[in-house]
């Protein structure tokens, strides 16, 4: 299966689940995706983007350090996969030997230690077809009318642009606010 090479453009805060989202964009495209992640990935993910170090190890670190100890490398990291709205990536490591292993793992923790190890980070076509979004990537706001008259812009700009399929994602995930909304 084709990947597609993407960065980590940001960390951003999505109030109304009060989590966070890390963006991978496509390198040589215009297409991104939002993967919700925890509190601490967010951290961990933010440190190593702004180049800082916390005082102490973290996991990142940790996974690092063993696969250096062992003579193991971070070869790449792929989201592999979009299974009922949860994401699913891989690790690939290249071990003594020239073996190539592959370890499943959070996209999170994988983003982590792609970031820490340098490593290039990929996304199967197939996933990006399917999740990736076009457009400016702007943090929702807090008040759930501006949520859905945003929402509704971001699906007439779909339109307009005769991009269909984001269009019809845009439109399920209204559907789906909208229904939330009503619940709460």
């Amino acid at each position: 299966m084709k990947r597609i090479p993407v960065e980590v453009t940001g960390i951003t805060i999505y109030p109304p689940y009060q989590g966070y989202m890390v963006i991978l964009h496509e390198r040589d495209g215009d297409r991104w995706i939002p993967i919700f992640i925890g509190g601490a990935e967010a951290h961990a993910i933010s440190l190593l983007l702004n180049g800082q170090k916390f005082q102490r190890p973290l996991t990142y670190d940790l996974f690092h350090a063993l696969l250096e100890a062992s003579g193991a490398r971070v070869e790449q990291v792929i989201v592999t996969e979009l299974r009922d709205s949860t994401f699913f990536a891989e690790v690939l490591l290249l071990l003594e030997g020239g073996v190539t292993r592959g370890v499943d793992a959070r996209p999170s923790d994988a983003v982590a230690l792609a970031l820490k190890t340098r490593a290039p980070i990929y996304v199967n076509s197939r996933v990006m077809d399917e999740a990736g979004l076009r457009g400016e990537i702007v943090p929702a706001p807090n008040d759930p009318g501006e949520q859905l008259k945003e929402m509704q812009q971001q699906l007439q700009n779909a339109i307009d642009q005769e991009a269909y399929e984001d269009a019809a994602k845009i439109r399920d995930r209204i559907k789906a606010f909208e229904s939330r909304v009503r619940t709460s």
